[in-house]
């Protein structure tokens, strides 16, 4: 039993010293690169819905999206040209189909690009077609009746009222959110279902149903919007609803620091999910690193998050694995299974760990 007990506590300490090794700024930077060299170099593709696989369409842009913040932390101007190559390819055009959020997520990269270079031709098409939207306003829930809209859209235009000095574009995006909020949030467990198909659907063990990359569009879909949000009494409403999806996120991490792809029945798909966790991850690590969440009672959550996910990327390729194949509901995966938002979801979360660990 003696020497049962000191084998245990080298493993502990030897695991110890590993989860470390992941948190160490050249490591966090290294992981960072690799997952970003293997989807610039494999990029995936909507295999699925071939028909609505364009290269400036919402597969692509949501690996996109975390390279000008990857810049950011590293200042490797090789993914600031990645983004303007990738820009030049398709003339900074949004994807046809004018009035589906997906399309509009390229914005998010465009505006960002923006930041840095300052060429309106990055965003003069992107302009034109949010305009277009503002003009044919309907409801919120008929444009973005699903979840993941609320990562795709709102962002964009709350990016665009704080970059172009426009406060139409607050004043759309902020009535169209919170009409899609009445709509999908569930106010008893502060989750938000996928779309009306789950109102009232349950688990095969007696739960409701909420998507866990649903969930995980949302919150960092709010990490992505707050900072430009420029009116306070505007801005706060936002803050509540991102810290009260916050403390229940948080609550339903796994004992291995992942999420599941059905948040409240776990068992129900029983395999760690990484573009969820790297969502939810980013979020609550930007929480903190921004002051709305408690360092003390997060930070351990965000870190066990962070290890487990870099555990999950393949030392020879630099793929991350994982990865819930494209879809709208609870589904299976394993280590083979990798799209490009779980490796935008993962450099996301490295810029905020990067940041956490120099704090």
């Amino acid at each position: 039993m003696k020497y049962l007990t000191i084998i245990l506590l080298f493993f502990l300490v030897l695991s110890s010293k590993c989860d470390k090794e992941y948190l160490k700024k050249e490591t966090i930077i290294l992981n960072m690169q690799k997952v970003a060299d293997y989807e610039l170099a494999n990029p995936s593709r909507n295999n699925i819905k071939k028909n609505n696989d364009f290269d400036n369409g919402w597969v692509p842009s949501t690996f996109y999206i975390s390279l000008v913040p990857l810049y950011e932390a590293t200042n490797n101007e090789k993914y600031l040209n990645a983004v303007e190559d990738w820009g030049n390819s398709f003339d900074w055009d949004c994807a046809p189909r004018l009035r589906h959020a997906d399309d509009l997520a390229c914005g998010q990269v465009f505006l960002d690009l923006y930041r840095h270079k300052k060429n309106v031709f990055y965003v003069e098409k992107l302009k034109k077609r949010m305009d277009s939207l503002i003009v044919t306003a309907i409801p919120g829930r008929k444009d973005w009746s699903w979840c993941d809209a609320l990562f795709m859209a709102p962002p964009v235009y709350m990016m665009s009222g704080e970059i172009l000095n426009d406060q139409k574009y607050f004043d759309y995006s902020d009535k169209m959110f919170w009409d899609v909020y009445d709509y999908l949030y569930d106010k008893d467990e502060n989750l938000f279902y996928r779309d009306a198909r789950f109102f009232n659907k349950k688990s095969p063990n007696g739960e409701k149903v909420f998507w866990g990359r649903g969930n995980g569009w949302v919150i960092a879909g709010l990490a992505r919007q707050i900072p430009f949000i420029n009116d306070e009494e505007m801005k706060q409403p936002y803050i509540n609803l991102f810290k009260d999806m916050a403390k229940k996120i948080a609550s339903l991490q796994q004992e291995d620091g992942m999420w599941r792809s059905n948040l409240l029945d776990p068992n129900d798909v029983p395999k760690k999910e990484t573009s969820s966790s790297a969502f939810n991850a980013f979020a609550l690590a930007w929480g903190i690193n921004n002051g709305l969440l408690d360092e003390e009672s997060y930070r351990p959550v965000v870190e066990k998050a962070w290890v487990s996910l870099s555990q999950c990327i393949n030392e020879e390729t630099g793929m991350i694995g994982w990865v819930q194949p494209i879809g709208a509901a609870p589904g299976d995966t394993d280590k083979n299974t990798t799209m490009a938002y779980g490796a935008g979801a993962y450099v996301l979360l490295g810029t905020e760990i990067l940041k956490l660990t120099k704090n």
